[in-house]
């Protein structure tokens, strides 16, 4: 019965990862005479995570601590103005249940954008508290090891998205990282 119950899975799974790929396919566009790539109306660049690593490293060589609130205020600012209609959505929602929905949503998309698997492992819209988790993280794993959380974009990312779901600022901090040895990123996002 066990292996009746995990090929099941795995199936469910394979269809999952099939419906994404069309999906991703179905709405990409390359004009290779411009030198543009579009995902679903949008103007789109892809790379490799080493390239964002590149940078990220680049910083810390540069201005040292500092890179850390660079690369967090720029994933709070990503949140906010580069994916502006997921934010608009987002503002709207009321807290609850309804939010806990739309951040499902959005952990499903990043996983069809080759983040990792975010998850959210806690959830208190009272008091504008969640835990966030990403497994199977491609930034972490392109940085290499680190004796201290890396996933600084994500972070400020994650807070600028819980500040539109919340309505008011939000803090977040990588509490374990894959890079620093833990099995999985994880983000506590708080109010200030």
């Amino acid at each position: 019965m066990h292996k009746k119950a995990d090929a099941v899975l795995a199936s469910e799974q394979d269809a999952t990862d099939d419906f994404a790929t069309d999906f991703i396919a179905s709405n990409l566009r390359v004009d290779v005479r411009r030198g543009h790539v579009v995902l679903m109306g949008h103007s789109v660049m892809l790379f490799r995570f080493e390239f964002l690593v590149a940078l990220q490293k680049q910083l810390e060589t540069t201005i040292g601590a500092s890179a850390k609130g660079v690369l967090y205020l720029a994933g709070e600012r990503a949140a906010e103005e580069v994916l502006p209609a997921m934010s608009e959505r987002l503002r709207d929602l009321p807290p609850g249940r309804e939010s806990l929905i739309a951040l499902r949503r959005m952990s499903d998309t990043w996983a069809t954008i080759g983040v990792g698997r975010a998850t959210i492992a806690e959830f208190d819209p009272t008091n504008g508290r969640f835990v966030m988790r990403i497994e199977h993280g491609t930034f972490p794993a392109a940085y290499g090891p680190s004796t201290k959380p890396v996933c600084h974009l994500w972070a400020g990312w994650a807070a600028g998205v819980a500040k539109r779901l919340f309505g008011q600022g939000s803090l977040c901090e990588e509490t374990a990282c894959l890079a620093a040895g833990a099995d999985a990123c994880e983000f506590l996002i708080t109010p200030p």
